[in-house]
């Protein structure tokens, strides 16, 4: 098939929050014949596209400079790029016309599209079958957040709220098929659509783990230590990280004095930086390879109050045998299509997560590594099953096209 995978980010590195993408392209790649079309930001060079060159037919990349600075200026950006209908000269629309005129050229049999941020672009190609990657819906995420942020931001989040909800609606009426990351991301926006008449086909295409990557070197579990990973300017992170710094670890330290939490992940906020000034919490920034902090884990500890998606950083934590503390949010998103969930010790509160890592810790290294996490993720996480969901989805989509075009 011949396939047109639109992305809001470019797949490359593996730490650019888009490596979904890349492990799809690399499996679809063995069927169909795949031109790329990204957004990209300010950091992107040429060594990212030649480590998506064996797999793909073409690239085309249009620049954009979102996704940086503080919280309004992105904010901004972001409400601005949204359009319901061809027009204007934003990174999507100069996408779309891309799009537009390979169609124009070329026999493309469907397109493969993710990001809110990309919507506008769907209008230039109105004909061709789609298959929509939801992978979170972010309207959930942004509801979420409003809970736990400051009222200056939440008249700019409400807006947000607002447009991914319409973005959403939008695609369920136009694609042949949604995807989600997460039964639970799934749940959320059928819960929305189906308020306003739509029943859309969905699937649920669960991120993979590289297992062979992704495997402990040390025979026995850290003590003392608590380890958090992601990318730190991702408010939920910050939020989660904070609250681990600020509510959770005090409690963790009246037991176990010299008990350590690592925050670790590139990005890390001014505020989450002051606040990693306090005892027996490092906050490292960019590392080559959160690897051997894993290694050297107790626990993993993942109290995100909101958010959506699957929290890649926790099967990472499974793959590598550590235990893992995490909020309902987090377990919940690690559900499986079938319904079958995480083994991870759940925790609501920042007392209830404090006493649970206690626990863990009395346990010291001696109990070893978890077995049953890895297990998990061996089974429900493989990138090759994924891909085989996608491939399903879009030949359903060639042979059975949606109903609606995107509105204009």
């Amino acid at each position: 098939m011949q396939l047109l995978y639109v992305t809001n980010g470019f797949p490359y590195p593996l730490t650019s929050g888009y490596l979904r993408h890349y492990f799809l392209i690399r499996e679809l790649s063995e069927r169909h014949s795949i031109t790329l079309l990204s957004i990209v930001g300010a950091t992107h060079d040429e060594s990212h596209v030649a480590a998506l060159a064996p797999y793909t037919e073409r690239i085309l990349t249009v620049s954009s400079a979102s996704g940086s600075g503080s919280f309004l200026p992105k904010a901004r950006d972001r409400l601005s790029g949204f359009s319901f209908g061809a027009g204007g000269d934003g990174p999507a629309q100069r996408l779309g016309r891309i799009a537009a005129d390979l169609v124009r050229r070329e026999r493309f049999e469907a397109i493969l599209f993710s990001g809110k941020r990309t919507f506008p672009a769907l209008a230039y190609v109105p004909d061709l079958p789609l298959v929509a990657d939801i992978c979170d819906t972010a309207s959930a995420r942004v509801r979420g957040s409003m809970r736990f942020s400051s009222p200056l931001r939440v008249p700019v989040l409400s807006l947000q709220y607002v447009e991914f909800k319409r973005v959403e609606r939008e695609l369920a009426r136009r694609a042949s098929s949604l995807l989600f990351s997460s039964a639970r991301d799934r749940d959320a926006l059928l819960d929305d659509v189906r308020r306003h008449g739509l029943e859309p086909r969905t699937a649920v295409v669960p991120n993979g783990v590289d297992i062979d990557y992704w495997k402990r070197r040390s025979p026995s579990l850290g003590e003392g230590r608590v380890v958090f990973t992601g990318k730190m300017d991702y408010p939920p992170n910050e939020d989660a990280a904070l609250l681990l710094i600020r509510e959770v670890m005090p409690i963790v330290r009246r037991s176990f004095p010299g008990a350590e939490l690592l925050v670790v992940g590139r990005d890390p906020t001014d505020r989450l930086c002051r606040a990693g000034q306090a005892p027996g919490v490092t906050v490292t920034g960019f590392v080559d390879d959160v690897r051997p902090y894993l290694d050297g884990a107790g626990v993993f500890a993942a109290p995100l109050r909101f958010g959506a998606g699957i929290q890649n950083k926790v099967l990472e934590a499974m793959a590598m045998e550590v235990p893992v503390v995490a909020s309902p949010l987090a377990a919940d998103g690690l559900r499986t299509g079938r319904g079958e969930t995480p083994p991870i010790v759940v925790a609501r509160s920042a007392d209830h997560v404090a006493g649970r890592i206690v626990e863990r810790l009395a346990l010291g290294g001696g109990a070893g590594p978890d077995r049953a996490a890895r297990a998990y993720v061996e089974e429900h996480f493989v990138w090759s099953e994924s891909a085989r969901i996608v491939d399903d989805a879009l030949t359903c989509a060639v042979s059975v096209p949606a109903a609606e075009p995107v509105r204009r």
